[in-house]
């Protein structure tokens, strides 16, 4: 699997913020990794796969938060967080990268469709969804750690405005690509 932009947002988070920053951005992202499988285990995101009207808008939707993500990524001359002080707009984008991100809803029904049929019960689905928040934010957490950890991190002031600008660039390539994709659908 290709790095997508939940890596992106956490690691620019992390080399940006700090750890502590990077730390919270997972568990924003898990929470949201959690929301998403919830709905599909209870089949409400079957919505979705009905009316592609709704992922096209999420879609373009996210397009728009990946180019709002790339200006918020782009090294900044005048300010800089100084290392482990959270910011707390960097931390929500870990939710907000995943619920504009229809993928993922698709992504858990490939998973959970064999077994949608078989799974009942309100404690069942939170426990799946429990367990799948928990796995992405453990998941993104060692991310963090080793990108935060003082052999990987870079101290360099120049190679963090790269990797900035790296990213930035990375997140706006994603989302001209979502666009094209959605201009070339109604052409």
């Amino acid at each position: 699997m290709s790095p997508g932009p939940s890596l992106a947002v956490i690691v620019n988070n992390t080399m940006s913020g700090g750890k502590s920053t990077g730390i919270y951005t997972s568990l924003l992202h898990g929470l949201g990794v959690g929301s998403y499988a919830l709905l599909v285990v209870t089949s409400t995101s079957l919505t979705l796969h009905s009316y592609s009207s709704i992922e096209s808008i999420l879609e373009i939707s996210g397009a728009g938060l990946l180019c709002w993500l790339a200006l918020q990524s782009w090294p900044k001359y005048s300010s800089h967080n100084p290392p482990d002080q959270v910011n707390t707009t960097s931390v929500w984008n870990g939710l907000l990268i995943v619920l504009f991100n229809p993928k993922i809803t698709i992504f858990f029904l490939a998973i959970f469709s064999p077994s949608l049929g078989t799974i009942f019960g309100w404690q069942n689905w939170l426990g799946i969804a429990v367990m799948v928040g928990v796995i992405d934010a453990v998941w993104y957490i060692l991310v963090v750690l080793v990108a935060s950890n003082s052999l990987f991190q870079i101290s360099d002031e120049i190679w963090r405005r790269r990797i900035g600008k790296t990213m930035s660039i990375v997140m706006a390539l994603m989302a001209f690509e979502i666009i094209i994709k959605h201009i070339n659908s109604v052409v």
